[in-house]
């Protein structure tokens, strides 16, 4: 009875998570204080008004995950408006979707896997990274605590479910077959499994062996004490870049330099405190506990790349996967991808 109790809380806690993600496209309220009325100075004059108008940035990303943390911290506490920008966040269901908007000028910059800008490079627009907020996948694959599975040999001839076949969680989790010389074409069965409550629902009534989880899910179903992490991605791979076309880049380099240096400063005071992080992150995932947002938190800064730059090993293991499903016939140049010269 306990085990079923827990299994329901998790379901609807996770049912919660999905209804709640994607909803929230409005900027975080000022609360810099920078609207009140400047002090008065000894002799009873105002002070100069030395503010400058605040720059804005249509930010575009896939919500319901917490792979873009740094920024949805810095968008959530105020950093941002701190530093001079204004964001305009607008949650996507698709990376697909997300660089459409971004070529059509509907966004000004991508919070997305790196793939997409090889795709655009391929297809001749000027699109580039600018710096990277995670490093990974992403996505673990999640069995429950009591399957006999120990490692990813032993799951041949069965059922994984990845949120979408052809998805990053689908990559990471083919990639990881391969690399155990299981074939993911005819030693297992991938289906999709959707996310949140839906994957969980796979798992559990066994119509899938295990599935590919993001956080917060990941640390709220391991919570419960009924499953397990049995595969993580150990290699680089530029999940989350800053993407921007190149022609914008130009024309707003200040911009950009300074949403990259506050995604740093919002890393470094992560990492010091993590707990400082919890209320921020409650405004994209108000039903989890703070226990377990804290935990997800930590997780997810081990993934954050040192000085947010873009490794070439990262770039490579996308570009390897991008030519191995035809998206692009063979490696672009990392000059041609990556800019890094506006990173702190």
């Amino acid at each position: 009875m306990k085990r079923s109790t827990s299994i329901a809380a998790v379901l609807l806690g996770l049912t919660l998570v999905v209804s709640a993600c994607g909803g929230n496209n409005t900027p975080a309220p000022n609360t810099s204080g920078s609207n009140t009325q400047p002090p008065a100075t000894e002799n009873n004059q105002e002070a100069p008004d030395n503010s400058v108008e605040p720059t804005n940035i249509k930010v575009g990303l896939v919500c319901g995950g917490m792979t873009p943390m740094l920024t949805q911290i810095g968008m959530n506490d105020g950093s941002f408006e701190e530093a001079g920008l204004i964001i305009e966040k607008t949650c996507f269901t698709s990376g697909a979707d997300a660089v459409q908007a971004l070529v059509g000028g509907s966004i000004d910059i991508n919070l997305g896997s790196y793939e997409h800008v090889l795709r655009q490079q391929k297809n001749g627009l000027g699109v580039k990274a600018y710096g990277e907020i995670y490093n990974g996948v992403g996505y673990s694959l999640v069995v429950k605590e009591d399957a006999p599975y120990q490692n990813l040999v032993d799951l041949k001839d069965t059922v994984l479910a990845v949120t979408k076949v052809g998805s990053l969680s689908d990559t990471g989790l083919r990639s990881g077959l391969e690399a155990e010389g299981v074939n993911a074409e005819m030693d297992v069965q991938i289906i999709n499994g959707g996310s949140g409550a839906t994957m969980l629902a796979a798992i559990e009534s066994g119509q899938a062996a295990g599935g590919m989880v993001s956080e917060p899910t990941i640390s709220q179903m391991l919570s419960t004490g009924e499953y397990r992490v049995l595969y993580d991605p150990p290699f680089e791979y530029a999940g989350i870049v800053v993407m921007a076309k190149t022609d914008w880049a130009d024309e707003n380099t200040e911009a950009l330099r300074t949403f990259l240096r506050v995604n740093q400063e919002v890393y470094e005071r992560t990492q010091a405190d993590p707990q400082s992080a919890v209320e921020p992150m409650k405004v994209e995932f108000e039903q989890i506990s703070d226990e377990v947002l804290l935990t997800a938190i930590e997780n997810q800064l081990k993934k954050v790349p040192a000085g947010l730059e873009i490794t070439e090993e990262a770039a490579a293991t996308v570009a390897g996967t991008q030519i191995e499903l035809g998206a692009i016939a063979e490696e672009i140049p990392f000059e041609e991808t990556v800019d890094l010269t506006l990173l702190p």
